[in-house]
C-alpha cells in the first residue's frame, strides 16, 4: 500500500510541473543512455520458520520393526525460526536509459538496471518461536545445540543476490549556462529481485550409543534454494552531466532504491539427517516458510547520453 501511495504523489507532483511549466521550446528533444557501476545494499534480512521434533523422534532412525517415540514431544510440531541479517557485499550494475528533455530542464526517463552482489557465509541464530499458545519452551534446534559439529558449525548464507529493475524517473535539470548541469530526480518501478540461500546443519560422530543416535552420528540437513519475486519500489536520484556538445553529454549519477519484502511458502529442504527431507513421522514434507525484509540499495554509475 505505501509503494502505491507513493507511486500515486510522485506522478500527480510530475503532471503538476508538467502542467504549469512553460510550453516546449526547440530544446525539447528525446535520448538515449547507458551506464555502468557499482551497487551496495543495505543489511538483509531473511528468516524462515519451519515446524520440528527432537531428533529422536525421527521415525527412518530407527531399524525395521521398532517403533520410533510417540509421546507429545514427537507428535506435537513446534515452530522453530532462524533468521539472520546479511551484508551484500559491492557489485556491478549495469543499465540502458531513454527518455524526452523538455526545455524547461524537466525530463521523463525509462530506466533498466541489472545488478549482482554476493554475500559472506554466516552461523546460524536459532529463535525458538512456539506454534501453539501454552505450549512448554525449548523448541527443538535450541535442544539440539548439543548435537552440532563443534568443528564446523551450523551457518547460512545469501549468495547470488541481484535484480532486474524497470523504473520511471522524473528529473529536475538545474541549468546555469554553463556546459555542467546538476539535476534531481525521483521514480517509480519495480524490481525482480532473485537469490539464493543455503542453510548446513553437520551433527557430531559421538552423539551417544542409543540406536537412534548411532544412526544420526554424522549426518546433515542442508538447504539450498532460491527466493525471487517482483515488487514495487522507489528511489531518488542526483546526478551531474556534462555537455560533450550538442549530442552527447558525459555523467556520473549515485541513486538510493527500496524494494519492498515478501514471502516464500512452503519451500523444501534438500536433505534432513541425510535422508529424504521428511519430518519425524517420515512421510510429510519438511518445508520452510520465508520472509525476506525490504532491500535497500546504493548505486553509483558514470554513464554516457546521446542526443539524436
Amino acid at each position: 500500500m505505501r509503494y502505491a501511495a507513493t507511486s500515486a504523489c510522485f506522478w500527480l507532483m510530475a503532471v503538476f510541473f508538467m502542467l504549469t511549466s512553460s510550453q516546449a521550446s526547440a530544446e525539447d528533444k528525446f535520448y538515449i543512455g547507458i551506464e555502468g557501476g557499482f551497487s551496495k545494499s543495505g543489511n538483509l534480512g531473511v528468516s524462515h520458520s519451519f515446524a520440528n521434533n527432537p531428533t529422536r523422534c525421527d521415525s527412518l532412525l530407527y531399524p525395521s520393526g521398532v517403533t520410533p517415540p510417540m509421546d507429545a514431544e514427537c507428535t506435537t510440531d513446534r515452530i522453530s525460526t532462524i533468521a539472520n541479517v546479511f551484508a551484500p557485499g559491492a557489485g556491478f550494475v549495469g543499465g540502458a536509459t531513454f527518455g524526452y528533455a523538455l526545455g524547461n530542464g524537466l525530463r521523463f526517463e525509462a530506466e533498466y538496471l541489472n545488478r549482482r552482489q554476493s554475500s559472506k557465509r554466516r552461523l546460524v541464530r536459532l529463535l525458538p518461536r512456539l506454534a501453539r499458545p501454552g505450549s512448554d519452551s525449548g523448541a527443538p534446534p535450541t535442544q539440539k545445540r548439543s548435537e552440532w559439529d563443534e568443528n564446523d558449525l551450523p551457518s547460512e548464507r545469501v549468495y547470488d543476490l541481484g535484480a532486474h529493475h524497470l523504473f520511471l524517473n522524473a528529473y529536475y535539470d538545474l541549468r546555469n549556462g554553463s556546459p555542467l548541469t546538476p539535476y534531481i530526480g525521483a521514480g517509480v518501478g519495480m524490481g525482480s529481485v532473485e537469490m539464493r540461500y543455503s542453510a548446513r546443519f553437520l551433527r557430531r560422530s559421538d552423539l551417544g550409543t542409543e540406536p537412534w543416535q548411532d544412526a544420526a552420528e554424522g549426518t546433515t540437513s542442508s538447504l539450498d534454494t532460491a527466493l525471487d519475486k517482483t515488487r514495487f519500489g522507489f528511489q531518488v536520484v542526483g546526478g551531474v552531466d556534462y555537455a560533450l556538445g550538442d549530442d552527447f553529454s558525459v555523467g556520473a549519477k549515485v541513486r538510493w532504491t527500496r524494494l519492498g519484502g515478501f514471502d516464500r511458502d512452503d519451500v523444501s529442504w534438500t536433505e534432513i539427517r541425510s535422508h529424504k527431507p521428511v519430518r519425524a513421522d517420515g512421510i510429510t514434507p519438511f518445508t520452510s516458510d520465508f520472509e525476506v525484509d525490504d532491500i535497500d540499495n546504493w548505486t553509483f554509475t558514470v554513464g554516457l547520453k546521446y542526443y539524436p
